[in-house]
């Protein structure tokens, strides 16, 4: 942790060179808070510091709306630090088409739920139990749905303890007269499901919201898993891979087999729940998140996505701390404040619990609600948040929001961190504190000028 000066002529050779790199290319430079003010140059003095106050403790996320994402996510996940996780899908279904008919006599040879997989996270080699219930009510269009929101069911498990790996090698492969265009799961039903929709009144297929007041929908969910495990990534509304299947015959005594698909589709009502048990985690991680021991988070910060876990960092004496480095009458300006998070040393993500691609910062405001932080509006090459794998470390460039803290410390609450995409990814990392017993540690890197009247 340092403060240092530059001289004067070094800053004059700095701010040549940058006035003229400005007029050629007229781009524009990371230190935009200044531009336009600078007085003479013999008034300006240039500092760096890396030892202001910063605090940060981990909390859970009280609500994430998680209706109709266009990647849903399935499977159970045993975390060594944070717990135990299972994310469950609530669905409706859609007809392929109206007006179906299934026979004089069907007979029901197999249905099958069909999910289409785009990835994973976690450890693909532990089997997922999945259960699969039939809706006992209604998913409404016009409500809104969140990780923690639940709809009753029938408690019938129509998939019977089905098992399958969450790493699925069924690219290309021939099932009956279909070639799989990605990689699948496919849950057996019980028959008794599929004659249940076979044998309805015809007037069930003439609409699909008839069918939906017919079949509320389906709830998917995986057993949790004492270590290991994975949470499956999947595209809901790939029609052409994601279906419910009925095999059938019209009557016991005909040759020809018939299929007909259900479908999950934009229009359609579905949610992902998640369900986190962090009493399973570790001390340290129930000490800070459960029992709320903010003073923790100065060694390590846990976050995870699936409405989980996030932290708060703040910069609590950053006013007082700019006041004491000025005097008669002159002022500071933030040329750039890059905010450092380094991965945690002590305890290191494994090969299959990876670091997240990003993560994300929301100014918390007054009145607790959130906002984007300004220097975000500078573009991702400026802003920064990308994971960096040469460094295992994420920087953030803060400087506008600094000087605006700094000018109005009112003006925020802290900042939330967070993974991007936190509602339909399954990431998780754990950062190295302000005080982490690491050389490498939180901390938010300024060059300032102080200029003079």
């Amino acid at each position: 942790m340092k403060t240092q000066s530059f001289s004067s002529k070094v800053f004059k050779a700095l701010f040549f060179s940058a006035l003229a790199i400005f007029i050629v290319s007229c781009s524009k430079t990371t230190e935009k808070i200044g531009n336009g003010l600078l007085p003479e140059i013999d008034n300006i003095n240039v500092f760096y510091t890396d030892s202001v106050q910063i605090l940060c403790h981990s909390v859970t996320v009280d609500s994430m709306a998680t209706k109709g994402m266009t990647s849903v996510l399935l499977g159970s996940m045993m975390d060594p630090v944070m717990g135990s996780t299972n994310a469950n899908l609530f669905t409706q279904l859609h007809l392929s088409s109206t007006h179906q008919h299934f026979g004089s006599n069907p007979v029901i040879d197999s249905i099958v739920l069909q999910l289409a997989v785009n990835g994973y996270y976690g450890d693909t080699t532990t089997l997922q139990t999945v259960h699969v219930y039939e809706l006992a009510d209604s998913l409404v269009s016009t409500n809104l749905y969140y990780q923690v929101s639940e709809v009753a069911d029938k408690g019938i498990d129509l998939a019977n303890g089905f098992q399958f790996r969450p790493h699925p090698r069924t690219y290309g492969t021939v099932v009956g007269n279909d070639t799989l265009s990605q990689p699948v799961v496919r849950i057996p039903l019980a028959n008794s499901f599929g004659e249940q929709l076979a044998l309805a009144d015809s007037s069930v297929y003439s609409t699909p919201d008839n069918f939906k007041r017919f079949c509320y929908g389906l709830k998917i969910c995986c057993e949790s898993v004492n270590q290991g495990g994975a949470i499956c990534y999947l595209n809901p509304t790939s029609n052409t891979v994601t279906q419910l299947k009925i095999y059938y015959r019209e009557t016991p005594d005909a040759e020809t087999q018939m299929r007909y698909d259900f479908y999950i589709t934009s229009d359609d009502t579905y949610f992902n729940q998640y369900q986190h048990d962090y009493s399973l985690g570790s001390a340290d991680f129930i000490q800070q998140v459960l029992q709320e021991d903010a003073s923790l988070g100065q060694q390590q910060l846990y976050l995870q996505s699936m409405g989980g876990v996030r932290s708060v960092i703040s910069f609590p004496g950053i006013a007082d701390w700019a006041e004491s480095r000025l005097e008669n009458g002159a002022h500071m300006i933030i040329n750039e404040a890059k905010l450092i998070l380094p991965a945690s040393a002590t305890l290191e993500d494994s090969t299959v619990l990876t670091p997240p691609t990003s993560l994300a910062l929301l100014n918390i405001n007054a009145d607790g609600s959130t906002t984007i932080i300004p220097d975000y509006l500078e573009g991702t090459s400026y802003y920064g948040g990308s994971y960096s794998r040469a460094k295992k470390n994420v920087t953030f460039r803060i400087s506008e929001y600094l000087q605006n803290l700094i000018q109005n410390p009112t003006s925020s609450q802290g900042l939330y961190l967070s993974i991007t995409g936190a509602a339909f990814n399954a990431q998780r990392w754990i950062v190295a504190g302000p005080e982490a017993d690491q050389e490498n540690q939180l901390k938010c890197e300024i060059t300032y000028t102080i200029l003079r009247e």
